[in-house]
């Protein structure tokens, strides 16, 4: 089953990252391997990206983690309550097939048992309960696509009785598991969730980076957003993409990592109107390498949903943000070569008739 949502009506919880700075989060693992960027983002003008290295090691376990942790309130996770929570997540490069990486998970406070978690090895995804035993409820090969966002969404269902915790998990607004049966609380304790990348004790050599955006706790399904933005609705032109596909506007999923077609390709996502000259003004927007003739500081600040280059200088405070081909750089020298070309061609004609 497939979802379509609008904006969020009652969010209890976000961690968007737009203060800047890591103070939405209770607390974070290995901080000074997380950092807030303006590139790629899902939505807004801000994201958090993660980077485990090898060195990233737990004091007392050698797990090698870098995370970003959100404790909701006690009750929230109560025996009988329920829990809607969702975040995205980009991928610049796939993750390594070994060893697997979790990058999300549930577990209880003070005695760290972990209930639930999301795993990722290559481009497969897979979705497990611990308690009262470990269960796979859900995988999906060549699912997790390097350089696109993707979304996941849970409503949890608490209890330590196995027969009354459940479970159900959406993927990229899709629901892959529907009251999938599991002791969710470990104990009486609060349960808390974890974000970004943790593999057990092992040494590797890659570094993987992990963008993290729109983390949102909430009452309801609707105010979690299962969904990624769709086509116009603005938030996924901040992902770096579309810029190059006329007339995609805000999908977001095509050049978010490198951002050579990003940015403005973003601002012509917003209202979904302009799409088609986002690639005429798309070059090096996501970083402001090109100027690409949209200011896209201009659009960030104006909270336009453009997200990418942020750090670009603001070329005209009365720019429209790059939505129509006028500015592109190129733009301007159009009519002048147009001209040679003509003077050129009847040049020739006149020299066919001698």
């Amino acid at each position: 089953m497939s979802v379509t949502t609008g904006a969020s009506a009652a969010e209890v919880w976000n961690g968007d990252f737009e203060t800047g700075d890591l103070s939405q989060w209770s607390t974070t693992l290995n901080e000074r391997n997380i950092s807030v960027v303006t590139s790629p983002v899902l939505q807004g003008t801000r994201a958090g990206q993660i980077e485990l290295t090898n060195d990233s090691t737990w004091p007392g376990n050698g797990i090698k983690r870098v995370e970003l942790n959100h404790k909701p309130a006690a009750a929230r996770t109560a025996e009988g309550a329920e829990t809607y929570f969702a975040w995205s997540f980009y991928l610049p490069e796939a993750l390594a097939a070994d060893p697997p990486t979790q990058i999300g998970y549930w577990e209880s406070d003070q005695t760290w048992n972990q209930v639930m978690s999301f795993e990722v090895t290559g481009q497969r995804i897979s979705f497990a309960t611990r308690k009262p035993e470990n269960k796979v409820h859900w995988q999906a090969d060549d699912a997790v696509t390097p350089g696109a966002w993707h979304r996941i969404a849970l409503r949890i269902k608490w209890s330590k009785n196995a027969a009354q915790g459940s479970v159900d998990v959406w993927f990229d607004g899709e629901q892959v598991v529907t009251g999938g049966s599991a002791q969710t609380l470990a104990d009486d304790n609060p349960h808390f969730t974890q974000l970004g990348m943790l593999r057990n004790p092992s040494e590797f050599t890659d570094s993987p980076i992990l963008i993290v955006d729109d983390a949102v706790e909430g009452d309801s399904l609707e105010d979690v957003r299962p969904a990624l933005p769709t086509e116009g609705s603005g938030g996924a032109g901040g992902a770096g993409g579309a810029g190059g596909a006329p007339g995609t506007g805000g999908s977001g999923n095509v050049g978010g990592s490198s951002g050579e077609t990003g940015g403005a390709g973003g601002a012509s996502g917003v209202g979904g109107s302009s799409g088609e000259t986002g690639g005429a003004s798309g070059v090096g927007g996501s970083g402001g390498e090109a100027g690409g003739g949209a200011p896209t500081a201009t659009a960030a600040s104006t909270s336009a949903s453009t997200g990418t280059g942020g750090e670009a200088p603001a070329e005209d405070a009365d720019s429209d943000g790059g939505c129509s081909v006028g500015s592109s750089p190129a733009a301007p020298a159009a009519p002048a070569a147009l001209t040679g070309l003509l003077v050129a061609l009847a040049f020739a004609r006149r020299r066919e008739r001698r």
